[in-house]
């Protein structure tokens, strides 16, 4: 077993979260997110005020955004682990992790293209804006029926010490449920259910980064576990 391969992977989603915090929010300062009400001109002074910053922050942003690959396939070497020969919601979690990857790679050069030209026309950058907040906070479809894989594997891992616990389990169920009310902010510009709202982005916002956490942590003793159980069963020299 290569337990350090395996534990950078089990905290590369931490270190995407620490990396989106600094480009994205900090450096682009785009937390608080936009509101929905904002007009053209607003939108054209905030892309021109610092474009260097909004640049190299989501530089680093969308660098950020490859670790959610290792970390996602970890997820799945586990699940395949216990759902055996047809791992139909061990590859559901893969391809929903591939999806999430593009929700976030998407705007992110959408945004770069519209602080690209900070010059344009204020109502074209007004739609770029839109075009990128959207689907960023909107796209939820990818990233909910990942957790939902996670916790059916769970619930079947009959071993004495499942990989994933059960309350770990019922929280990947509570996660799913907290992010789907980001698919209906294109229905809102104001109120809770806007797209910075407190039901379309803060608590999502909130899950989204607390999740990160918790799985690592869980993989992380998972894999100590194993790595424990295979140095023990290992016959002596």
């Amino acid at each position: 077993m290569n337990t350090k391969d395996q534990l950078f992977c089990a905290w590369s989603g931490v270190i995407f979260m620490i990396m989106m915090l600094v480009g994205w929010a900090l450096m682009s300062g785009f937390l608080p997110p936009h509101a929905p009400t904002m007009t053209g001109e607003e939108v054209s002074a905030f892309y021109q005020a610092n474009p260097t910053s909004i640049r190299l922050g989501l530089v680093i942003a969308l660098l950020s955004s490859v670790l959610l690959i290792p970390f996602s396939a970890l997820i799945t070497v586990q699940m395949l682990k216990i759902e055996g020969p047809f791992p139909v919601w061990s590859y559901t979690q893969l391809a929903a992790a591939a999806g999430t990857v593009i929700t976030f790679v998407v705007p992110f050069m959408m945004w770069q293209a519209v602080s690209f030209r900070p010059d344009r026309s204020p109502e074209l950058m007004l739609l770029m804006n839109d075009l990128a907040w959207i689907p960023f906070v909107g796209a939820t479809a990818p990233y909910y029926i990942a957790p939902i894989a996670i916790a059916i594997v769970g619930f079947r891992d009959k071993r004495e010490q499942p990989f994933f616990p059960r309350w770990a389990c019922y929280y990947n169920l509570w996660v799913a449920t907290l992010v789907m009310p980001g698919c209906i902010i294109v229905m809102f510009k104001t109120g809770p259910f806007a797209w910075n709202g407190l039901f379309g982005w803060w608590l999502p916002l909130v899950d989204f980064g607390i999740w990160f956490i918790v799985m690592a942590v869980l993989m992380h003793r998972g894999i100590k576990r194993q790595a424990q159980q295979a140095a023990s069963a290992a016959p002596a020299p």
